[in-house]
């Protein structure tokens, strides 16, 4: 019993299993795309249980779907408020994929939500610079960037000369 149970999981046998199976095809990731687009409406709403109901259809159907999976990580922060396992999700993605905007943009998303905005500030421009000048993701970054434009905008938004004026600019309302 056990030669043959061997000869069965043997990978180097003919037979092996090739990986095939567990790709995705075009139609699944089409499907994907457009429940993610689906789910971020929802999320634009407001509506987090709809998002997260409409990724978990994209991802019966492609498991490891990087974007829904994003996408699922910022429903469950927004929506359960579960900022440390939404972390993780993200985290493990950009791990495989250290240049996916996506990702990068979900941390974002996660640590703002989380009341980290430093952190957050930090992955959205991550996710700008990874994105290789996608105009697409750069205006959706901006959007989500709450902060007014740096006084001098020809100097970092960190440097100190924007950080004291920006302050003075608040105190002022100008």
């Amino acid at each position: 019993m056990a030669g043959i149970k061997s000869q069965i999981f043997d990978t180097n046998s003919e037979f092996a299993p090739t990986g095939l199976a567990a790709k995705a095809s075009e139609v699944d990731m089409e499907f994907c795309a457009q429940l993610i687009q689906r789910a971020g409406r929802f999320l634009e709403e407001g509506d987090v249980e709809a998002a997260e109901a409409s990724l978990r259809r994209g991802l019966e159907r492609v498991p490891e779907h990087q974007e829904c999976v994003a996408y699922m990580a910022v429903c469950l922060a927004a929506g359960k408020r579960k900022y440390v396992t939404a972390e993780k999700l993200v985290t493990n993605i950009i791990n495989k994929n250290p240049y996916d905007p996506t990702a990068w943009y979900a941390l974002g998303r996660v640590n703002l939500l989380g009341g980290r905005r430093e952190q957050a500030f930090k992955n959205f421009e991550k996710a700008k610079r990874v994105s290789r000048g996608d105009r697409k993701i750069e205006v959706i970054v901006d959007d989500m960037d709450p902060r007014r434009e740096p006084v001098m905008s020809f100097l970092p938004r960190n440097h100190i000369a924007n950080i004291w004026f920006g302050r003075l600019r608040s105190k002022l309302n100008w």
